[in-house]
């Protein structure tokens, strides 16, 4: 009998994933056409390419990778899933003994599989019941376990894995994190604020290996689905994954539906 879970964050007023860094423009839908004096409903929407649930493509460090309408959706339809158990509670780092340990060891991994890293902090909704600190207290890998994740996909045949937290890298430590993030909410406005904008004018690449140097081996290796919740619904350790993106043509990423399906496989 087939099981279908959703895997995907809603989006709502404020949500935490896209309301924090300087890039992000804050979900905050309007009505611009109402019931009452159109007859009709039309919400006005404001996302970015990494807003909730997301795919991020190798083509967010690399231009030279497919972006979003260039990539075979058909790859991304009732993909073969191993679920790898990698419990972590707030601010904890995924390492390379964890994945050597949980990932590289799980007798369920097979060869070509894409991966669901389950930590739980995607489970219980807890993204309603703390707002922001969702997303700046996540879990999250650190370079070594970045490192050593991708090498695992490279020699098993890998191309995407997907995990349940906010952010995979090592959450902007060194500039964007207290340079942004840390100020009150008054000093730092939304995206496509002034404010904002001068942020990003000034944030150099350099600054952005800094911050985020344990995304970009995993970028290097296949795509990545992240903010995935509900893990924890899943029972079987083999699921088919469905991860179908907002067909945004030139993008090198989209928010994205995730569902996953059990006990369908043979």
């Amino acid at each position: 009998m087939r099981r279908v879970v959703n895997l995907t964050l809603p989006f709502y007023p404020f949500m935490p994933v896209g309301n924090v860094w300087p890039q992000d423009p804050s979900f905050r839908p309007k009505p611009v056409m109402t019931h009452e004096a159109n007859g009709a409903r039309v919400d006005w929407l404001a996302v970015h390419s990494e807003s909730g649930t997301r795919i991020m493509t190798q083509a967010t460090y690399d231009p030279a990778f497919p972006k979003i309408g260039q990539i075979d959706l058909g790859e991304l339809v009732d993909m073969p899933t191993v679920v790898v158990d990698i419990p972590k509670q707030a601010g904890e780092e995924i390492g390379a003994q964890d994945i050597d340990r949980r990932v590289a060891g799980e007798p369920a991994y097979r060869d070509g599989d894409a991966i669901l890293i389950r930590t739980g902090w995607g489970d219980d909704e807890r993204f309603r019941r703390l707002g922001d600190a969702y997303t700046t207290t996540t879990p999250h890998f650190n370079d070594e376990g970045a490192r050593r994740l991708a090498e695992v996909m490279r020699e098993r045949g890998t191309r995407l894995f997907g995990i349940d937290v906010a952010y995979i890298g090592n959450l902007a430590p060194y500039h964007m994190r207290p340079e942004w993030v840390d100020l009150p909410p008054w000093l730092r406005p939304p995206f496509p604020s002034e404010q904002a904008r001068t942020y990003m004018r000034h944030y150099t690449p350099d600054k952005g290996l800094r911050d985020w140097s344990a995304s970009r081996p995993l970028h290097g290796v296949g795509s990545v689905l992240a903010a995935l919740c509900n893990t924890g619904r899943l029972r079987s350790k083999r699921v088919l994954l469905t991860a179908l993106p907002l067909y945004v043509e030139r993008a090198p990423g989209a928010p994205i539906t995730v569902v996953a399906v059990e006990d369908a496989e043979g």
